[in-house]
């Protein structure tokens, strides 16, 4: 099983905003989500986008490549209405997971624009509460 793994805007800066003893970046979040796949027998491919029409080309591009995406939207959960079509037209299951680090602009699950098309979505701050919304989101698609 090979799943889409798709980060928006900004969230390759997240060491920026991150703080406390365990400083959150786009790599950690990777390596803990790389580590559950393997557990679970998946095969990820990960892509970071800044641009909706660069995103929705990845969409297009894998969508008889992979079983699903797994979207950590950021801004694009109010914006990304491109990624938002192209994910449905592709029927792809989707599966959003907003990122919230401990400060910093990331709060847009309160508004997203993936309710209703997503089969599942949830929020979170660390790189556990990633890895662990990959293993539900997996077990959905195997049930």
């Amino acid at each position: 099983m090979q799943i889409l793994v798709l980060y928006g805007p900004n969230l390759n800066l997240l060491g920026l905003v991150s703080r406390g003893d365990t400083r959150l970046t786009l790599d950690r979040l990777n390596q803990a989500l790389r580590r559950k796949a393997q557990d679970l027998g998946v095969e990820l491919k990960i892509f970071q986008k800044q641009g909706d029409a660069e995103a929705s080309k990845i969409i297009q591009r894998q969508r008889n490549r992979v079983e699903g995406v797994l979207l950590i939207p950021g801004i694009w959960a109010r914006t990304g209405h491109l990624i938002r079509e192209t994910a449905a037209v592709a029927h792809l299951p989707l599966a959003v997971f907003h990122l919230e680090p401990l400060k910093g602009p990331w709060d847009y699950h309160k508004e997203s624009i993936f309710k209703g098309l997503a089969v599942t979505e949830a929020n979170g701050i660390t790189p556990e509460d990633l890895a662990d919304f990959l293993k539900s989101f997996v077990a959905s698609l195997t049930s």
